[in-house]
Order: C-alpha cells, then structure tokens, then sequence
C-alpha cells in the first residue's frame, strides 16, 4: 500500500496516510467539492491492511461540509475489519470552543478513544 501525501493549498489541508496506518490532516478544509477531495482518502481507508490505526486531526479550521466527509474518513476507519486499535488525535485552537465540541461530539457517536490537544493559532 503506497503512502499518500497531499499538499495544503489555500483551501485543503496536507494530508500525509502512511502503510503503517497513521493518518495526519493539517491545515484548513474549506474546499468547495469536500467529496472530491477525500474521496481518495476514503479510498485508501478501505484498503488499509494496518492493525493499528493512528488519525490526527489539526485544523485551523473546517467548514460543515469538510466536517461531514471528516466524520466520513472516522467511521470507515472505526470499521475497517483490518484493525484492531484506533485512536484519533484531536487538536483544537484553544479558543476555538466550537472546534473542541465537534471533536467530543465525534468522539461521542463513534465511542472511538479520542485525545484532545490545544495548539494556538496565531
């Protein structure tokens, strides 16, 4: 299974998904077509053979649609029959209270271990 690595751009984040099962999402997710940004993404979930799957999430900032197609990446990760552990890495601007609450409302509906860390974005 080949790594991915996709640049940020003004509007997406950098995404780096790696065989081992470590997934990292960094920036900003405001695209206009989410669905055609994490599609291949998505993709490469669903053939992700790692026992142990590791997903940080660091957005500055992420609009309703781009929030769906996260909550998308969570679930089929949380079910990819591959893996036995998974854990999400969830980072959130310190002041940003709407950014921690979607996170905890994630981590509600998947019963997936979250951990919750603040950055400041400056």
């Amino acid at each position: 299974m080949d790594t991915i690595i996709i640049s940020a751009t003004e509007n997406t984040p950098k995404v780096i998904c790696t065989a081992e099962g470590t997934i990292s999402i960094i920036g900003k997710s405001i695209s206009e077509d989410p669905i055609a940004f994490y599609k291949p993404i998505l993709d490469w979930i669903a053939q992700l053979k790692a026992e142990n799957i590791e997903i940080s999430i660091q957005l500055e900032y992420l609009n309703t649609s781009s929030s769906k197609q996260i909550y998308n990446l969570l679930i089929l990760a949380k079910g990819n029959i591959r893996k036995k552990t998974i854990l999400v890495k969830w980072y959130f601007d310190i002041k940003d209270e709407d950014q921690f609450e979607l996170g905890k409302e994630f981590e509600s509906l998947l019963e997936v271990p979250f951990e919750f860390y603040n950055f400041y974005i400056v």
